[in-house]
């Protein structure tokens, strides 16, 4: 049902400030060492809200150091006392920001909510963060704001739903709206959910993948036409990983029947997505895959990794190391706009228009027979500046492109309130 009674906005309320995961990956990737910031957020403390601050804090390194047990269990005790926090801005920030935000997360690690703190540490932006926790009621008082955003990603779909009902009567522009997502969205932002949605497209090639639980996969070892069966329309090599896998986690390419009865026995996991693979190799014999924010609909390129291997990730690509694979990248940012962008136009275009969301991050490639390869799609994916100046110079530019297309996203959904 509705929310029936509107919340007070009111500038008097003033949230614990923390730094926040942007501000933390940033001190982490500049050389600073994990055991000097936790001595930093261990006091000694003003008041209550510092000390809710650190411990805010002291969970998002745990989760930036891969202890998410740690980072959970400091978040929960955390929550319990307070559900909003104001984010620090960057230093070259000023301090009355031209632009309030109030967005909604959900408890959880990182890859639960869209990061959108690493983007708004470098903008003239005041972030609040709300974690909603159904069914415990939005506070009755909340930040001012001009435009909220919900961070919330397709992992939590209860959330999201229930968010979608709160934000029914809004009395601010909200982006990514819950219900767009909840209505339908989610299961869009699937890996098989995507496939479905653009198996007939003529610009883009969304592998043929589905879920199927271990049960079943087990139970078409033993059959002839098991890829038919259990992947319509696919073919060997397949390509398979747990639900919730991301980053390459347990991906694994199987050749035949008896590679995918030795994986799926190896593995406690008990759901499963199942995809065709595609040799997206270019004409060189190196596999490029791009990272792509949809801001407002407009394509900007966050990266693109170059790799002699098929299971390519920017962290493994070698880009430090390779001046070659650096270059590659600077030309396709500088070129954006007339190669792949353009080439791919149509494309972006139908994934603006189906998926109906404000921000959203791709990961693609340019098929073989030239459309464009959707490897996922996502709001929880990290569009970052933490690569260094050297070697990385050319990113930094790029970047504060990117940046400054979501601050106009924000400020002109911010202006319609006052329109």
């Amino acid at each position: 049902m509705f929310r029936q009674k509107q919340p007070l906005l009111t500038e008097e309320l003033c949230p614990p400030v923390v730094r926040g995961a942007a501000s933390l990956a940033e001190a982490l990737s500049n050389g600073a060492a994990m055991e000097d910031m936790l001595a930093s957020l261990s006091g000694p403390f003003a008041d209550a809200q510092a000390i809710l601050a650190a411990a805010y804090d002291t969970s998002v390194l745990a989760f930036l150091s891969n202890r998410p047990a740690i980072g959970l269990a400091l978040q929960r005790d955390v929550l319990v006392s307070s559900r909003l926090f104001r984010h620090a801005t960057g230093p070259q920030v000023s301090l009355s920001p031209k632009l309030r935000v109030l967005a909604f997360a959900a408890p959880g690690d990182l890859q639960m909510n869209m990061p959108i703190e690493f983007m708004t540490y470098h903008l003239d932006v005041r972030l609040d963060v709300l974690f909603v926790a159904p069914p415990q009621e939005l506070p009755d008082v909340l930040p001012e704001h001009d435009v909220a955003i919900c961070l919330i990603s397709d992992s939590d779909v209860d959330a999201l739903a229930w968010l979608a009902t709160q934000l029914a009567r809004w009395p601010r522009p909200v982006l990514n709206h819950p219900a767009l997502v909840a209505g339908g969205g989610v299961e869009k932002l699937t890996r098989d959910g995507i496939a479905r949605l653009f198996a007939d497209s003529p610009d883009i090639l969304a592998p043929a993948t589905v879920a199927r639980s271990k049960l079943e996969i087990a139970a078409h070892l033993d059959r002839i036409g098991v890829i038919s069966e259990l992947v319509p329309g696919a073919d060997w090599p397949l390509l398979l990983r747990p639900f919730g896998s991301h980053a390459g986690r347990l991906l694994e390419r199987l050749e035949g029947p008896g590679e995918l009865a030795v994986y799926i026995t190896s593995l406690s996991d008990e759901h499963f997505h199942l995809a065709q693979f595609v040799d997206y190799r270019s004409r060189d014999g190196l596999f490029r895959k791009l990272r792509v924010a949809l801001i407002g609909g407009v394509p900007f390129l966050c990266h693109m990794a170059v790799s002699e291997h098929w299971m390519l990730h920017y962290a493994n690509a070698g880009m430090a190391e390779s001046a070659a694979k650096r270059d590659d990248e600077a030309r396709a940012m500088a070129e954006f706009e007339t190669g792949f962008g353009h080439r791919h136009r149509a494309a972006f275009a139908e994934l603006h228009r189906k998926l109906s969301l404000d921000y959203v991050v791709i990961d693609c490639a340019e098929a073989p027979d030239g459309r464009l390869l959707l490897f996922e799609v996502e709001m929880a994916a990290i569009v970052h500046m933490l690569d260094p100046a050297e070697p990385f110079g050319y990113k930094q530019p790029q970047m504060r492109r990117i940046f400054d297309a979501f601050d106009r996203l924000l400020e002109r959904n911010g202006r319609l309130i006052a329109a």
